[in-house]
């Protein structure tokens, strides 16, 4: 099986995408393997090694502590249409339950955890808001679930659907079964981009963004937002994976939202361009005994 899935998923031509990304509160290593984009086989330059200490220096010579008074307000009249909205949407609604709450929130003065952000992409994601109207603005920010089309290609020598995105919300959310028309059962699994919101966890008395890195980047502004009470860390929801190193933002130093436009300590980079791929196979097994 796992064979089969090595077929399917053979690298493509790399691509590469411009970011900015928080060097200075990375390892050095890690720093200078993201100023070689990840290439293993490239060694790096003398001036990135300089740079790479200039930005680390740049984080120590920050005072200690953060100060994040005042960094939420309660979300305004003009939102509460908005809010209903969301209390009956299916993704919002469980969050909402689950001890969410929408307020207008200082992006900037939010802490970082993500290591970068792609800058393109960020542009991307906040084009549709129209500044100045707040509501406009919720709506990318906080999105109600719309429909999505997600094209499935089939791939006849393998027996499997295919499905890739650049978003890395597309995600299986669950099996099932049904009845072909005067024919056999059909079984599979449904597949869905999930609905992400721009979402703060405050741990610690700390304010960390915990999704939506790129709409935050790029609105960088007050904007409405999910914001929610982590009794531990485990309950911040961060990925336990490609995040920046806990002491970075949990730490007397930590990052802020825009600290990816400081040069103090981040810089452009360009990484591989990745992309999320669902493989649902169809296998027929023969055991013996």
């Amino acid at each position: 099986m796992l064979g089969v899935a090595q077929t399917m998923l053979q690298p493509a031509a790399r691509v590469e995408r411009p970011a900015r990304a928080l060097l200075g509160w990375m390892q050095p290593n890690e720093a200078l393997l993201m100023l070689t984009g990840r290439r293993q086989d490239v060694a790096p330059t003398d001036e990135q090694r300089q740079l790479v200490e200039r930005l680390r220096d740049g984080v120590a010579r920050r005072a200690t502590g953060i100060d994040q008074s005042g960094i939420e307000q309660p979300a305004t009249a003009a939102l509460t249409p908005y809010i209903a909205d969301l209390e009956k949407d299916q993704a919002a609604a469980g969050l909402i339950a689950s001890g969410c709450r929408v307020v207008l929130i200082d992006l900037a003065r939010v802490i970082a955890a993500q290591p970068l952000v792609h800058v393109d992409h960020a542009d991307e994601r906040v084009a549709a808001a129209q500044l100045g109207d707040i509501a406009s603005i919720a709506r990318v920010s906080l999105p109600t679930t719309q429909p999505v089309e997600l094209p499935a290609t089939f791939d006849q020598a393998q027996k499997a659907w295919v499905l890739t995105s650049a978003n890395p919300n597309l995600r299986l959310i669950g099996a099932g079964q049904g009845q072909a028309p005067q024919g056999p059962p059909v079984l599979g699994f449904s597949v869905a981009l999930v609905t992400s919101f721009v979402r703060i966890a405050r741990y610690r008395e700390r304010y960390i963004l915990v999704d939506g890195y790129h709409r935050a980047h790029g609105f960088l502004k007050v904007v409405p937002a999910f914001v929610s009470e982590a009794p531990s860390f485990e309950g911040l929801g961060l990925p336990p994976v490609g995040m920046l190193p806990q002491d970075a933002f949990l730490g007397d130093r930590p990052p802020l939202l825009a600290d990816y436009l400081s040069d103090e300590v981040s810089a452009a980079v360009m990484v591989p361009a990745t992309q999320k791929t669902i493989a649902i196979v169809g296998l027929e097994l023969q055991n013996v005994g």
